[in-house]
């Protein structure tokens, strides 16, 4: 093909194979024009060009790219003026499809760290600017109520940002994304604080008779989310198969209480219940029975296991409350809500459950994220693994002074 100044000529199949190359005759070409514009970089920071085709004329892809250029131009300066406070709010609204939680999160990050910081500039000033967003991230280090951020929360909130420009990259608002050459802060790995089994007794004993005991026990028993528990129905639960289906959860977007479907794909789940279980499930039908009767006409029919006396959803901030009190009135180590979800992995894996088992219970899509999650949280297992692997592998018995002294460093406090 022929190329001169950002137009050039396909050729055909039937085009000799020296078409366009130097020192050899030029031919009569009947291939269709096509020009190619430099448009920046991607969020990758590499270049990046558009191409289009299929014009007869080499006078039609001229005339075309130059109207290409004109559209691209009149952009760029339309973003020249463009504060960032005004883009990011315009990024939000092009979002479509996010989860109520999700714009929840992003409208925060927007209203408490990002406008606030960065609002007052213009979007390409960025671009120019770099360390704008370099001091920025530095200043997340203190939180909007004068508390730390933890790396993970400075990550997250970094995200939105690095999202939204990339998003203004590929609307040629931006020629690169120049949040990604920040350097973050390095993320601690996340290890789940969980009870053993013995303080999973005392809670349960202490919590005897509470009307939402069956929840926090099928929490443990299962490994159930928060929402996942207030949003299980009794259709949902089958009795003589011994199982629940995971089909629905309740969720918090700000004040606003929602049903919407499992947070993946994988945690639509069915999940087997014991023996043991599903006579608590049963036991638990027959106490709101009981409150429905004394209700009567005001109980509201929502048709969910778990709901307040009167048979409305229980909000999940309340539920978390709720659990926070009882486990301190038991005299447990403070652990969140979401870390029973933990215990129960926990306690699985410990019991010699294989991980790929506990990883379809919770409904995880990926068995590594099991296994990276609670494999440093049971020590019991951990042992067993050096122990087992120990047993094969042959030791040479120490004998003389080493021996002794060896035996009375074990003996000493």
């Amino acid at each position: 093909m022929t190329k001169e100044s950002g137009v050039y000529q396909r050729h055909t199949r039937h085009c000799p194979r020296t078409a366009g190359k130097r020192g050899y005759a030029p031919h009569r070409c009947t291939g269709t024009w096509s020009y190619v514009i430099d448009v920046g970089r991607d969020a990758k920071n590499e270049r990046r060009q558009e191409t289009k085709g299929g014009f007869p004329t080499k006078k039609d892809a001229v005339e075309q790219r130059r109207k290409r250029l004109g559209e691209l131009r009149t952009r760029t300066g339309e973003a020249h003026g463009t504060t960032v406070a005004a883009y990011l709010e315009q990024w939000l609204s092009w979002k479509r499809g996010l989860r109520d939680t999700t714009r929840v999160s992003y409208r925060g990050h927007l209203d408490h760290y990002l406008i606030p910081a960065l609002g007052q500039y213009r979007l390409v000033d960025l671009e120019r600017r770099p360390e704008l967003i370099e001091e920025w991230v530095s200043s997340l280090a203190v939180g909007m109520k004068g508390k730390p951020l933890a790396p993970a929360s400075v990550r997250r909130i970094y995200s939105t940002l690095r999202s939204a420009l990339n998003s203004a990259v590929k609307r040629r608002m931006l020629s690169h994304n120049p949040a990604l050459t920040v350097e973050l802060p390095e993320t601690v790995h996340y290890r789940p604080v969980v009870w053993d089994a013995q303080q999973v007794g005392v809670f349960l004993d202490a919590i005897q008779g509470h009307r939402l005991y069956a929840l926090f026990a099928l929490t443990i028993l299962t490994g159930l989310r928060r929402g996942e528990a207030l949003g299980l129905r009794w259709e949902d639960v089958d009795y003589d198969q011994g199982v629940l289906y995971v089909r629905q959860q309740v969720t918090a977007a700000g004040r606003e209480i929602k049903v919407c479907p499992p947070k993946t794909k994988a945690g639509e789940r069915t999940v087997a219940l014991s023996e043991a279980t599903v006579a608590l499930l049963r036991q638990h039908q027959a106490r709101q029975r009981r409150e429905r009767l004394q209700w009567g006409e005001a109980w509201h029919d929502t048709g969910l296991v778990f709901t307040y006396e009167d048979g409305r959803m229980v909000r999940p901030d309340s539920l978390t409350y709720v659990f926070r009190k009882l486990a301190t009135d038991a005299g447990l180590p403070r652990i969140r809500l979401h870390n029973l979800r933990h215990t129960s992995a926990s306690l699985a894996l410990a019991a010699g459950v294989p991980m790929k088992v506990v990883s379809e219970r919770l409904g995880h899509s990926r068995e590594s994220t099991t296994s990276a999650l609670y494999t440093v949280v049971v020590p019991a297992v951990a042992r067993d693994a050096a122990e087992r692997i120990a047993s094969v592998v042959p030791l040479p018995v120490t004998q003389g002074e080493d021996a002794v002294l060896a035996r009375k460093l074990a003996r000493s406090p």
